[in-house]
């Protein structure tokens, strides 16, 4: 078997033109099925709804009670009670009975006083269609329950049912094929061994595309050889709508992927101006999107979400949510270069009405920045670093009631810390103890961890918070 040749090229476009570029050279065209409405929670309407029937389809008894003639119950008063005669008069209801004619009101039965053989007195007169739902008080037949492109929500299902629907017609969900590639890529912890490295973005691909309203298909992890790479990516093509193909997105000696698409069809972006996340491939087969993802957790993570999720959303007619941002002082200095837009993972906390944001590891290998992470930081390409004070734009990936309840901390590490962070939200940065020292001088942290030893006493500590907080009230745990 011959060793193809690999291009060794990798552009630096930028992230929306990227996007821009790519969608205008696709050409997704959205399907529909139809399913039982019992099996549509979550699900996209492909057309408008219309009730089929009214809710309710005839007058009924809103309460427990008598069913009357409002016009023979007028002037009844608690001075001036009515008697009324069951079967001439009045008939008892159930709440949800048919109200037939000639009765046009119901009394409730707490409201009714049982006079004994068959009689029974009220005190108050009943106005026409007094506690009576009329035929279509709920839903008329013909009137839209919900419009196209409508994700299906547990209430949307029982008004759909009331207004006698059975079917609905959905956007289809794309399969979304992934391969893992690489000759060190294992799929059990029974195979770890020294240059081995256990599957894991995968399944977080297939967790992503769930959660994303599509169809996971992962086929085995494939070996770091042309032709087994380029037989693989011909059957997940063939076989899905999307096709994710995991690492050998770079430019390395066993990088294949990009010569594989460029074989089978067309690169249409190598490389994006995007850190982590800049060997990105958007290719296409056949007509079907293809992107080569690279093989670090937090790059894998990030191009997935920018790359991959809005094609799984548009195939399920769906838009691309606008991404919630907030201002946030960040309380060290984050270092970029002007060759990317650079995205960090920061933990979010108030202190007093300051949010300060705390970057993480930056490494993308790195998978528990994410894990830890409340937000991502965007320092714009413009830009190289940003200064310890200074504000930047925080993407939120937790909601901002958990972020307000919780302790910053910055400073040395310490084990203790571990312990807070198992009791109570925390935010915790690693920025030595003088850089502790000075983000609570600044007034952006609630805990600064220290372990400063001052030379001219031998006293660790205090001297270092005497001299930098002279008159202030600070305790020392």
């Amino acid at each position: 078997m011959g060793k193809k040749k690999r291009s060794t090229y990798i552009d630096n476009i930028d992230t929306d033109l990227a996007k821009k570029t790519y969608n205008e050279e696709l050409n997704i065209v959205p399907q529909w099925e139809e399913i039982g409405v019992e099996d549509s929670l979550g699900r996209v309407t492909y057309y408008a709804i219309h009730a089929r029937v009214s809710s309710p389809n005839y007058n009924a008894a809103a309460m427990d009670g008598i069913v009357v003639e409002s016009i023979r119950t007028q002037g009844a008063t608690e001075s001036n009670p009515k008697i009324l005669e069951e079967g001439e008069d009045f008939k008892y209801v159930n709440t949800g009975n048919v109200v037939e004619d000639p009765f046009d009101a119901v009394i409730m039965i707490e409201d009714v006083i049982d006079m004994g053989d068959g009689k029974i007195q009220i005190l108050n007169a009943a106005h026409p269609w007094q506690h009576i739902r009329p035929i279509g008080e709920d839903i008329v037949a013909t009137e839209m329950i919900v419009p196209s492109k409508h994700s299906i929500r547990p209430i949307d299902i029982g008004a759909l049912i009331s207004g006698g629907i059975e079917r609905v017609q959905v956007y289809k969900k794309p399969s979304v094929g992934i391969i893992p590639t690489g000759t060190e890529i294992i799929d059990s912890l029974a195979e770890l061994e020294t240059g081995k490295i256990i599957d894991s973005n995968s399944r977080v691909f297939e967790a992503l595309i769930l959660e994303d309203g599509g169809i996971p298909k992962r086929y085995d992890t494939v070996v770091d050889d042309h032709e087994l790479i380029k037989e693989a990516v011909l059957k997940g093509v063939r076989e899905n709508d999307i096709l994710i193909i995991g690492a050998g997105s770079s430019a390395g000696t066993k990088d294949y992927t990009v010569d594989v698409i460029e074989e089978l069809g067309e690169v249409i972006v190598h490389g994006v101006a995007m850190k982590p996340g800049k060997p990105t491939i958007l290719g296409i087969i056949e007509g079907k999107p293809v992107i080569g993802i690279p093989g670090y957790p937090v790059s894998a993570y990030i191009v997935f979400e920018t790359f991959v999720r809005p094609l799984i959303l548009e195939f399920i007619g769906l838009k691309e949510e606008e991404d919630s941002f907030v201002k946030a002082t960040t309380s060290k200095k984050i270092t970029s270069t002007l060759k990317s837009r650079e995205l960090v993972r920061v933990n979010l906390g108030y202190v007093d009405d300051k949010l300060i944001a705390t970057p993480l590891s930056s490494g993308a290998g790195v998978t528990m920045s994410l894990v830890k992470a409340d937000g991502i930081a965007v320092i714009p390409q413009s830009l190289e670093g940003v200064e310890a004070g200074n504000s930047i734009d925080v993407r939120l990936l937790k909601p901002m009631d958990r972020i307000r309840d919780t302790l910053v901390s910055i400073g040395s590490h310490d084990l203790i810390m571990d312990i807070i962070g198992d009791m109570m939200n925390l935010s915790s940065g690693h920025v030595g103890s003088m850089g502790g020292i000075l983000a609570m001088k600044r007034g952006e942290c609630h805990i600064a961890p220290i372990h400063l030893l001052d030379m001219d006493t031998g006293e660790y500590n205090i001297p270092y918070i005497k001299r930098y907080f002279p008159g202030q009230k600070m305790a020392i745990i």
